[in-house]
């Protein structure tokens, strides 16, 4: 079960505040007793500006670049690939 993100306040003239507005700018990073965090800056909206069209255009438009030899290769790739792992072997 997913858990809902926890909301944090942040009063606007303090340090982490003014380090926020520069986010589109620059990654932000926090850090607390050595654990370090990513701040990323949530969408206004995911969708503003998605046309559907214009992906079927796109979609259409690159239909027919790969010739049937070379799926199958990529289709052999990404079998291989799952098969072997993508992981490093230090992580689970």
């Amino acid at each position: 079960m997913i858990k809902s993100a926890q909301t944090i306040h942040v009063d606007p003239g303090s340090e982490l505040a003014r380090a926020l507005t520069d986010v589109d700018v620059a990654p932000v990073v926090l850090e607390s007793n050595g654990a370090q965090f990513r701040v990323v800056r949530i969408a206004d909206d995911i969708w503003a500006g998605y046309d559907p069209e214009r992906l079927l255009a796109t979609v259409r438009a690159a239909a027919g670049i790969l010739t049937p030899e070379e799926g199958d290769e990529l289709k052999e790739m990404i079998y291989r690939g799952r098969e072997e792992g993508s992981r490093p072997p230090d992580r689970p």
